[in-house]
């Protein structure tokens, strides 16, 4: 039976569009530089240095990659002069990180930030950071040895890292969130360049929109409990050797070398919940209760795990100092004056009716008093001989 003459034209007609609509595409993805990284720095008094990492769809250049340098004083004139400098329509569609150099940052970045949120191709996944010094040292490094474009790269290396919990997810929606938010601060990884390689050094605390102090990696895992949920983390403590004196295992005729001056703990697939309760109003005294599950994965020395009050010994003492270090930590946030942890929510929930403005919520934070308790179970004992 023949088939409709009206249906073949239409097949026909429809395949033509197809092809035609898939030559247009490609021909514009020739004509466009994808820029999947930015950077900006403190140029002088009023002038900003803007770099842009920027994908090229050419199958017969050697390197896709380049960067673009230029100044302006906003963000959209950089873009502008940028797009003098090469043959190709820069679009923003696939940005992936932006870089702050750690001057602005201190300067204040919400200028620069507006401007991601009012450009409609941009989305709210984008990871936002701080370089350890000028982002544009960070964009221009040497990039034979990636297997992706470096603004891919940096994606990776930041979501991984988030994904693994060793880092606050950084993304635009959580800074505009924060930073709206009176009741919490925001945080941002802080990148920076170590033996020809980019790393996470740290995380920049911010006061509204300017980094006022920073935290070191082995500070990331307080904040982390504080503030969010580990569900299978990793953690390493570190002690006076004499505080675990009566646990450590000694046989006789097997001598065990001390190679390290303190006593380390590696503490593994962490699980972890917190309760921050405000019990004092009138006062602002927090408590604070954390729980968390762990496997004892290893130690610096042998260790006599032959009795569950040895076992609870360990966890005692691991307690204590996970206490001290939130103490510590605490003191740090009121003496910079952020909130990373989001006491302020707290408060302002348990207050509903009567609105405190950012400044109020400030000089009473700095009152605060907290009291801290942390509970670690261990659920299990790893390779630690």
């Amino acid at each position: 039976m023949l088939k409709d003459p009206k249906w073949n034209l239409l097949a026909a007609l429809l395949s033509s569009i197809i092809f035609l609509s898939g030559c247009v595409e490609r021909k514009q993805l020739e004509k466009l530089g994808l820029m999947t990284a930015v950077g900006y720095d403190l140029e002088q008094e009023n002038r900003i240095k803007g770099s842009a990492v920027v994908h090229k769809f050419d199958p017969l250049a050697k390197n896709l990659t380049k960067i673009i340098t230029v100044d302006g004083n906003t963000s959209k004139a950089i873009r502008q002069e940028q797009n003098l400098e090469t043959d190709q329509n820069l679009v923003m569609g696939q940005l992936r990180c932006v870089i702050y150099s750690r001057e602005l940052a201190k300067r204040g970045i919400i200028q620069l930030v507006d401007a991601l949120n009012r450009d409609p191709s941009i989305g709210n996944t984008v990871y936002l950071t701080v370089a350890e010094g000028d982002a544009s040292s960070i964009l221009n490094i040497e990039q034979k040895s990636l297997k992706s474009d470096l603004g891919t790269y940096l994606y990776n290396l930041i979501k991984q890292n988030v994904e693994s919990e060793q880092l606050l997810s950084p993304t635009l929606h959580e800074f505009n969130h924060f930073f709206s938010d009176h009741g919490k601060d925001p945080v941002l990884p802080i990148l920076t360049i170590k033996n020809g390689a980019i790393v996470i050094s740290g995380l920049a605390l911010f006061k509204e929109d300017r980094m006022v102090s920073t935290l070191n990696s082995d500070q990331l895992f307080y904040l982390k409990v504080l503030s969010d949920k580990y569900r299978s983390g990793s953690f390493e403590l570190s002690f006076t050797r004499s505080r675990f004196k009566k646990v450590i295992r000694k046989e006789e005729g097997i001598a065990y070398r001390t190679v390290y001056n303190k006593f380390y703990l590696n503490l593994d697939n962490i699980r972890s919940h917190s309760k921050i309760k405000l019990v004092d109003k009138q006062n602002l005294r927090y408590k604070i209760e954390i729980d968390l599950a762990s496997i004892l994965l290893e130690a610096t020395e042998p260790l006599d795990l032959s009795s569950p009050e040895k076992i609870k010994y360990i966890e005692n003492e691991a307690n204590k100092e996970m206490e001290k270090e939130i103490k510590k930590l605490l003191l740090g946030f009121q003496k910079n004056g952020v909130d990373p942890a989001g006491f302020g929510e707290k408060y302002i929930a348990s207050t509903r009716g009567k609105r405190i403005s950012k400044k109020g919520w400030k000089e009473k934070y700095k009152n605060a008093k907290f009291d801290v308790e942390v509970k670690n179970t261990i659920t299990k004992t790893g390779s630690i001989d």
